[in-house]
């Protein structure tokens, strides 16, 4: 697994949920959950299938955490996202 590709995949991941969710964990999880990693020709399908995974579970796990918290958890940078 190429480790530089599954954190841009996680932290694309994250900033995706945030725009389209109600920035809470539940909504987060929730939009997570309905994401899926599939079809023939997905480029990079276990760095995504992973990365999408970990983001599911940290928000998904940690719901009395803020938002902030977990993003971090991630090993996000939140400057990097604004």
């Amino acid at each position: 697994m190429n480790v530089v590709l599954y954190r841009r995949y996680l932290q694309q991941f994250v900033i995706e949920a945030l725009e389209n969710s109600d920035r809470t964990n539940a909504g987060i999880a929730g939009y997570l959950g309905e994401k899926t990693v599939s079809g023939l020709l997905v480029q990079h399908r276990e760095e995504k299938r992973r990365a999408l995974a970990d983001a599911k579970q940290a928000f998904d796990e940690h719901r009395h955490w803020p938002v902030e918290i977990v993003i971090s958890h991630l090993g996000i940078d939140l400057k990097e996202m604004q």
